[in-house]
């Protein structure tokens, strides 16, 4: 095994869910701007007299319920208390969880992490791998779509992939409950606004750190068999970083673009996230760094072949109509072959104005163990 130190430096918000939503007044409250995730249990248990005086009424309370302002004080009824608050106050108001372990300290998955090196790995050797696209190297089942693709960029099967031989640890920053989250506001932008307002925790302005490992003995001689000996130079630090980096440009430059256009909208908060684009773009990196975006909001280009999909505009906007890749129907304008896709981003939202992106890290490689 070659083993690498990873860190990752947190520039936007960063949002890795459970798929769990936690809900006001029973799973968390709010006081005085901070979110405060309760321990349910002690809540219970510390407040039982109280709990059972309100349910003789007829009402049966919450444990959010339950809490007096002096009760705040009291850190053992809390697991975490997080800066920021949802915007909605009402019971069972809806938040979506950060990814944490059992003692409530956030990490990011190994899995999140391969997946985006994965993603820009294949963006990056299309023009090695992929001579021509075909429609029907995408497939039919929108479950299973591109993988063809993906089969002759990677390998044919699990046991011939090129990532069999990477193996990527989770990453953990501070080693507190809830350190380094904070509750924050999120929307889709498109065209017309700001649309459908969305609670979430969220990583801010923290690194975490891991390891990353590659199985050597599968590029050996030993291992010739498993056809995918001719790229290991994907997997050196130069190889990957140089990959990372060609495709977080190609999005950085369409997303400049994009968020440019907002702007002229008039969409208020717009030409920030245009200008911070415009800035990753500017910056000279240290050789063993390179910017990357992963997790919750980072788009359909941030998952996918992104513009290779797009080189045939005829066969892409078909696509996009059998595949529903818009909710609602493409209208005349963004109907046309070649018209920008995606339509809408998922932002951080503050007092009714963009603020920021999702999912922006500096991932930096140093060799030897963590």
């Amino acid at each position: 095994m070659t083993t690498y130190r990873v860190r990752l430096e947190v520039l936007t918000p960063v949002h890795i869910g459970t798929g769990q939503v936690l809900q006001h007044r029973y799973d968390y409250v709010v006081h005085a701007g901070k979110t405060y995730r309760l321990h349910v249990d002690r809540v219970l248990e510390t407040f039982e007299a109280r709990w059972q005086k309100q349910a003789q009424g007829g009402r049966y309370p919450l444990p959010g319920d339950l809490l007096t302002p002096a009760d705040y004080a009291n850190a053992a009824l809390f697991r975490y208390v997080l800066p920021g608050q949802p915007r909605s106050g009402k019971h069972f108001a809806e938040l979506r969880e950060f990814i944490k372990d059992p003692w409530d300290r956030p990490y990011i998955p190994g899995s999140s992490l391969k997946g985006a090196l994965r993603t820009a790995l294949a963006w990056a050797g299309w023009e090695e791998r992929i001579p021509a696209l075909r429609r029907n190297d995408i497939g039919r089942n929108p479950k299973f779509a591109g993988q063809p693709l993906e089969k002759r960029i990677f390998g044919p099967d699990p046991n011939h992939d090129l990532l069999r031989a990477l193996q990527v640890s989770d990453l953990f920053g501070p080693q507190r409950p809830g350190a380094g989250l904070g509750v924050l506001n999120a929307q889709v932008i498109t065209s017309r606004g700001l649309q459908a307002p969305i609670e979430l925790e969220a990583a801010v302005g923290v690194t975490f750190e891991g390891t990353l490992k590659v199985d050597e003995y599968l590029f050996s001689r030993h291992a010739q068999r498993l056809g995918f000996g001719d790229r290991r130079a994907w997997l050196t630090p130069e190889g990957l970083l140089e990959r990372v980096r060609d495709h977080s440009r190609a999005r950085l430059e369409r997303l400049a673009e994009q968020f440019a256009r907002f702007a002229e909208r008039g969409i208020p908060g717009a030409e920030k996230v245009a200008g911070f684009y415009e800035k990753l773009l500017g910056l000279r990196l240290p050789a063993n760094s390179a910017f990357l975006a992963l997790g919750w909001g980072t788009g359909w280009d941030g998952k996918t072949f992104g513009t290779h999909l797009q080189q045939d505009p005829h066969l892409f906007e078909a696509l996009v109509r059998q595949f529903r890749l818009q909710r609602r129907p493409r209208s005349a304008p963004t109907r046309r072959p070649g018209a920008p896709f995606p339509t809408s981003r998922r932002v951080v939202v503050k007092r009714e104005r963009v603020a920021a992106p999702f999912g922006w890290v500096l991932f930096a490689l140093e060799e030897g163990q963590a």
